[in-house]
């Protein structure tokens, strides 16, 4: 089992190393230890119902004011501005992304003199044949969606190995055998409305085409995007000025 080899304390910017120490294996069977893992978070919401008809409603408000929206990763779809976690009508999901957030940080063993900082948060309306590119967030610790309309068939999002070397060179697998997790290329979540999926920003993922069938707003899929960073709950994190991509941080105090 892999562990720390030292107490000595890790100084500022100074990278951590984990030794693994010499064991007896007794048996001298093979043994597999894994590393590097990438987590991947989903919840959902048990308020869900209600929440999404108010965030469609103000939504579509918002979108019939913008119609032209920014342009980023989606292609055909609509992308609003990116200060959606400034306006007061979305203020029910904002708390609901910082209450898992606090949940990832227990989760992930984070300093308790630190806290979620929401960077910037946008709404996402994908049309029939609407899809998001391959991408990846940067400056992002944690980024996500949360699911408002999810029709069947409106388009998966999918992440890849973020090991690229490990494509290099994949072996021959016995088909009759269920592949190990550690083998999978790409993993894909079916999106589900009421549901919140975080990942760390570096990780690329994309959307799918929507290739609903259903006319109208019906075959909509809408969402909300998101990304975190951390900060020091002393207020040391200076937060960067407002802007196009910004979107001016805002932290759990504000809106208690």
């Amino acid at each position: 089992m892999a562990r720390h080899s030292s107490k000595k304390k890790i100084k500022k910017n100074q990278i951590e190393t984990i030794d693994v120490q010499p064991k007896v294996n007794k048996r001298h069977t093979l043994t597999r230890e894994f590393f590097y893992h990438t987590g991947i978070y989903y919840k959902d919401l048990t308020n869900a119902k209600e929440l999404n008809t108010h965030l469609i409603r103000h939504i579509k408000k918002w979108k019939n004011r913008d119609e032209k929206g920014i342009r980023r990763s989606n292609s055909l779809g609509w992308h609003s501005a990116v200060n959606m976690h400034h306006r007061n009508e979305y203020l029910p999901l904002v708390k609901e992304l910082f209450k898992m957030q606090q949940e990832i940080y227990v989760s992930e063993a984070y300093h308790p003199d630190t806290e979620p900082a929401l960077d910037n948060m946008w709404a996402n309306v994908n049309y029939k044949y609407s899809s998001n590119r391959n991408h990846v967030h940067p400056g992002a610790q944690w980024s996500g969606v949360y699911y408002i309309k999810a029709p069947t068939n409106c388009g998966q999002i999918w992440f890849t190995d973020p090991c690229g070397e490990r494509h290099i060179d994949l072996p021959i697998m016995d088909p009759k055998k269920t592949k190990p997790l550690h083998y999978w290329r790409e993993v894909h979540y079916e999106p589900i409305e009421g549901r919140i999926i975080m990942f760390p920003g570096w990780l690329t993922h994309e959307v799918a085409q929507n290739m609903c069938d259903l006319k109208g707003e019906d075959g909509w899929r809408m969402s909300v995007s998101f990304n975190f960073k951390q900060r020091w709950k002393q207020g040391l994190y200076k937060p960067p000025a407002k802007g196009h991509d910004g979107g001016g941080n805002i932290f759990l105090s504000d809106i208690k």
